[in-house]
């Protein structure tokens, strides 16, 4: 499932191998710093960094001005919502026959949105300070 979602947002962004790597280092690193100061014991799965990688294509792209990744960004602000108010689906939970770790989601997520905003703001100061 982890390699079908790291497919989807391939296709979806087109992403640098350079930028997938940052991404996915920086991602993998702060969740699993952070994943210890909860109350979960294991972690297993791609799930966080998938949602790393997809926040950083989505608001990368609706930064640089298409309007229709705004869609991706609040899709996926609403779903990492959703799941920490409500928790994850009973079926996503039976498919992987394991809980499903959203606070991994939620710290992911984080993390791609704001290295996004990080490349941006790099992007600007480069432009108006040459």
């Amino acid at each position: 499932m982890n390699l079908a979602g790291l497919w989807v947002i391939c296709y979806l962004f087109r992403p640098s191998w350079r930028s997938t790597v940052i991404v996915t280092l920086i991602s993998a690193t702060v969740i699993g710093i952070t994943l210890l100061f909860t109350d979960i014991r294991y972690y297993l799965g791609l799930s966080g960094v998938l949602h790393a990688l997809f926040a950083y294509g989505a608001l990368q792209e609706a930064l640089q001005g298409r309007k229709s990744s705004w869609l991706l960004v609040l899709g996926v602000t609403i779903k990492v919502a959703w799941e920490n108010i409500y928790g994850a689906s009973e079926a996503t939970s039976q498919l992987i026959a394991a809980a499903v770790a959203t606070q991994a989601h939620a710290i992911g997520f984080s993390v791609g949105l704001a290295l996004a905003l990080l490349v941006a703001l790099y992007h600007t100061r480069l432009q108006h300070n040459p």
